[in-house]
């Protein structure tokens, strides 16, 4: 709704298109989903990469915040 392509929304969960799987579309799979045009397939696929990126840049903190939590442990129970 807020890329203004809210028209695509009813296909979209018809098909069960939730968020994680949302990230793994691609053009083809966009088209086949009804979004016909290509300027809007190109919109969804750049705000896609860019969601995708922010999940993996997530991801990666908080694997980083858990590996800090484990040695801060692993200190204390040395202490």
């Amino acid at each position: 709704e807020s890329l203004n392509l809210e028209q695509y929304v009813e296909e979209f969960s018809a098909h069960g298109v939730d968020g994680p799987r949302l990230l793994h579309l691609d053009g083809a799979k966009l088209k086949a989903l009804g979004v016909g045009s290509a300027q809007d397939r190109a919109v969804l696929k750049r705000k896609l990469k860019e969601l995708s990126l922010a999940v993996e840049k997530e991801r990666k903190a908080q694997e980083k915040a858990e590996k800090q939590r484990e040695k801060q442990k692993k200190k204390d129970q040395e202490q």
